[in-house]
């Protein structure tokens, strides 16, 4: 996985029809739309204003779709904000067809970044994971882990940050710890 970015990652692996669960922060969503055309894409938020066809406004603990009818569910930098992540992990196992994809990124909370500066441990932050505890969560629902690498965090997967400064050395520190050290973790998972 060396070199290939979070949007890379999900362009190869993601197939149309597709959930982007938490869509509106974040620049990722329109790529899906240019990738797998506007018919395809989905999404739910607590932020979405009116409810269509393809926008719902809800939680990720209650996917508002009926069973068994995506390809791949999105789910980018969600889960630590989601007060019970094993109700989304059963939604998102719900929602997609057997052997559909889960693609799910989120902070290392074993991160060498966040064991020295403690900056993933906010109050928006309520659920953090190391790889096997959200490795563990997702086996318990239904799902096998299919691909698992970590990136240093950027502006991009990292909206809103404050200390954008910080991306540069966060980088060239991530090439040289090892994974169970490394800051975000990108975990493919497939509906068995």
């Amino acid at each position: 996985m060396v070199g290939l970015d979070r949007v890379e990652f999900c362009l190869q692996n993601l197939q149309g029809r597709l959930l982007d669960v938490g869509y509106s922060v974040g620049g990722i969503h329109q790529k899906f739309i240019e990738k797998f055309g506007a018919q395809n894409v989905y999404g739910v938020d607590i932020e979405t204003e009116k409810d269509t066809e393809h926008y719902r406004r809800a939680g990720a603990e209650k996917i508002p779709f009926p069973d068994s009818v995506f390809r791949s569910v999105f789910a980018g930098e969600l889960i630590e904000h989601v007060e019970k992540p094993g109700l989304f992990a059963k939604e998102a196992w719900r929602v997609l067809l057997k052997g559909g994809v889960l693609i799910l990124t989120t902070p290392n909370k074993d991160s060498l970044v966040n064991r020295i500066f403690h900056n993933y441990e906010t109050p928006i932050h309520i659920s953090l994971f190391n790889y096997k505890g959200l490795e563990g969560l997702l086996e318990r629902n239904g799902f096998r882990v299919e691909k698992y690498f970590c990136q240093p965090y950027t502006e991009e997967n990292a909206y809103g940050s404050r200390n954008k400064w910080t991306f540069v050395a966060r980088k060239l520190a991530h090439h040289f710890l090892p994974r169970s050290l490394q800051e975000e973790m990108i975990i493919k998972a497939v509906k068995v």
